[in-house]
């Protein structure tokens, strides 16, 4: 037999108290009918005499905060089982493990791994469920939960055949509106036992949307960081070959700047008098920063323009003040604090322009500018690239408002 120890002092224990461990949104979904208070053998003959040959939920740990490990297994009664021809369940049958161990539970992966899940029958104050596959060996079992059969529980529900493969956002959103109907003929009819039956199967749904946007968004969140990080040393490099140098004493932030101040309807002569230069430069400076951008592979002076298009405030204009600043209006820091409010404005300049109207006169119903939406634009732009929960919710709120504006006519009267 294999050293143990105790299953409150062992560092791998999940320290489970049973079912008090689980959150109130999972404890309706239990069977709370399998006692806990009786011997780990005692509660296997439970199992197994209840749901033998059927598929389960198998909650190996949870936490009060909904979360917990869990799979899908088919419970096995191992008198009948153990002369089947799977070679997992052959595997054991001939192991050393069958005096000390019952195998419960047979589990066929995705990548088409099997597994047995094991009770141990031995008398002990802290008995384990252990994994048997095909990395057990003759010395070592497998895998352990630090976990106790009777602090684990069962979940009857599994989700449906009909809807394994299925997209999961489309999926979530046809059975909640099952489920909120909750018409019990129409949820039996769509193959679920009860109305917990079908939450269960959105609740799933839902953590597989969430384990999936947290793979992607740390895929993405990688390849972000590496984009940066070039881009940081394309950067240096512009700086170190004096491609930032300034030009005729204008340097990229201020000229950046400037054509901000002017797109805003500032006047010319008042952005000269603030660079302290006049048109004629001005002119030989705008057209020699065009030419490096142009000439520039590496994007680097862009992303350096780009970055100061949207805080215009810098450099010289940083104190320069003025009624021609451009210091952004309150209704643009609505929009940049709000992307619902963004896409429907968005929404709106697309039917508007359908519709015949010019985009800039919907913006001013909103009390925006042109520049305001730029910088509105580059506010948000980096954070649809980047965060792919936020991205997500583009396509349903254009939908949504793509609708209310081609019905109500993009020229109607909005308000915030």
């Amino acid at each position: 037999m294999e050293e143990r120890h105790s299953l409150v002092d062992h560092p791998a224990s999940f320290k489970s108290r049973g079912i008090g461990q689980f959150a109130e949104s999972v404890l309706p979904l239990i069977d709370k009918t399998i006692s806990r208070d009786i011997t780990e053998a005692g509660v296997l003959q439970q199992i197994v005499s209840k749901y033998k040959g059927k598929k389960v939920e198998f909650i190996t740990v949870a936490d009060k905060k909904g979360d917990f490990n869990h799979c899908t297994i088919e419970v096995l009664d191992w008198n009948e089982a153990k002369n089947r021809k799977e070679d997992v369940i052959r595997r054991f049958a001939n192991s050393k493990f069958t005096a000390d161990y019952v195998p419960f539970g047979y589990r066929l992966s995705d990548e088409g791994n099997e597994y047995l899940y094991l009770a141990e029958i031995l008398e002990t104050p802290s008995p384990w469920i252990r994994s048997y596959g095909n990395d057990s060996s003759d010395g070592w079992v497998g895998h352990y939960y630090g976990n106790s059969l009777r602090n684990c529980a069962i979940i009857p529900y599994t989700i449906p055949d009909q809807y394994i493969g299925r997209d999961a956002y489309e999926l979530m959103t046809e059975l909640e509106a099952l489920a909120e109907e909750n018409n019990e003929a129409k949820i039996k009819a769509a193959g679920f036992d009860n109305i917990h039956h079908l939450n269960y199967t959105v609740e799933r749904a839902r953590r597989n949307i969430t384990v999936g946007i947290a793979e992607a968004q740390s895929m993405l969140d990688e390849q972000s960081k590496q984009q940066a990080e070039a881009m940081n040393q394309h950067i240096a490099a512009a700086k170190s070959g004096g491609l930032l140098d300034p030009i005729k004493g204008i340097g990229m932030e201020d000229w950046a700047a400037a054509n901000v101040q002017l797109s805003n309807g500032r006047p010319l002569d008042e952005v000269l008098k603030v660079l302290g230069t006049e048109k004629p430069v001005w002119d030989e400076v705008s057209a020699e920063w065009m030419a490096r951008m142009s000439q520039d592979t590496t994007f680097a002076i862009s992303k350096v323009y780009g970055d100061a298009f949207t805080n215009p405030n810098i450099g010289k204009f940083a104190q320069a003040g003025g009624s021609g600043a451009a210091q952004g209006s309150g209704d643009l820091e609505k929009v940049k604090n709000d992307f619902e409010l963004y896409i429907k404005i968005m929404c709106h300049q697309n039917m508007a322009s359908v519709q015949g109207i010019d985009a800039t006169s919907v913006l001013k119903q909103y009390g925006l500018s042109v520049t305001d939406w730029s910088m509105a634009g580059a506010h948000w732009a980096p954070k649809m690239g980047s965060d792919l929960q936020l991205a997500m919710k583009m396509a349903p709120l254009m939908e949504k408002y793509n609708a209310e504006f081609a019905a109500a006519g993009a020229g109607s009267d909005i308000s915030f």
